[in-house]
C-alpha cells in the first residue's frame, strides 16, 4: 500500500509541475493605462477666418474696431488667406494648413506688395506647433504658428513673438470662434486691437 500511495503522489506532483511549467511559457503584458483625454471644447476642431465682411477688424480697443475691417471686396481679394485652416488636434498639437497660397505683407521677407501668394517661412505651417487653452486665452507656441494674421502678435506687428509664443483672447459659441488680440503697431500713442472671426469647418 504504501508502494502505491507513493507512486500516485509521484505522479501528482509530476503533473503539478508540468501544469506549473506551462504557466511559465505564459507571457504577461503589462495594462498600460489609457491617454489622458482632452476634454477642451477646442480639442479636435479646426476653423477658417469666416468669409464674410467685418470677420477681421482693427481699432485702439475691443469695444471700437473703427480703424480697418474685411469689406466685401476684401473677402474675394483675401480668399487664399480665409481658406486656410487652423488645427486643434486632441494631443494639443496645432497644425495650419495654407492651402498652398495665403495673404502676403511687404513685412515678410522677399514681398513687396499685398497680395495672394506662396506663403513665407515661418509663417507657412511647417515647423511643429502647439496648442493649449483655458476658459478665456488661447496659447499657441512655435515658430511662425499663429491664428488669423501672421504678423500680429502680444507685443507688436512684425511676425516676431517673443519666445515664439502668442497669446490670444477667446470667446467660443457654438461653430463661431472670436478671437481679440492686442500688439503694439509702433505708434507711441499705443496699441491696436485686432478681432477675428473665425467658423468652425
Amino acid at each position: 500500500m504504501n508502494l502505491l500511495k507513493k507512486g500516485m503522489l509521484f505522479l501528482f506532483a509530476a503533473t503539478l509541475f508540468v501544469a506549473c511549467s506551462d504557466d511559465d511559457d505564459d507571457v504577461v503584458t503589462p495594462v498600460t493605462p489609457e491617454e489622458p483625454v482632452n476634454n477642451h471644447p477646442l480639442a479636435g476642431t479646426s476653423w477658417s477666418i469666416t468669409a464674410e465682411a467685418g470677420s477681421l477688424a482693427c481699432g485702439p480697443n475691443p469695444t471700437d474696431l473703427s480703424w480697418w475691417s474685411l469689406d466685401a471686396d476684401g473677402v474675394t481679394a483675401r480668399a487664399c488667406l480665409l481658406d486656410d485652416t487652423y488645427t486643434f488636434n486632441a494631443d494639443n498639437t496645432f497644425v495650419q494648413d495654407m492651402q498652398g497660397s495665403s495673404w502676403l505683407e511687404p513685412w515678410q521677407e522677399g514681398v513687396t506688395e499685398e497680395a495672394c501668394g506662396t506663403p513665407v517661412v515661418p509663417h507657412n505651417g511647417s515647423n511643429d506647433a502647439t496648442w493649449s487653452a483655458d476658459t478665456s486665452t488661447i496659447t499657441i507656441v512655435g515658430e511662425g504658428a499663429f491664428l488669423g494674421l501672421s504678423k500680429v502678435h502680444n507685443l507688436g506687428q512684425d511676425g516676431a513673438a517673443a519666445d515664439n509664443t502668442i497669446t490670444y483672447d477667446y470667446t467660443l459659441s457654438g461653430d463661431t470662434l472670436e478671437i481679440i488680440i492686442q500688439g503694439w503697431n509702433g505708434d507711441p500713442a499705443g496699441e491696436d486691437t485686432w478681432y477675428y472671426k473665425l467658423t468652425k469647418n
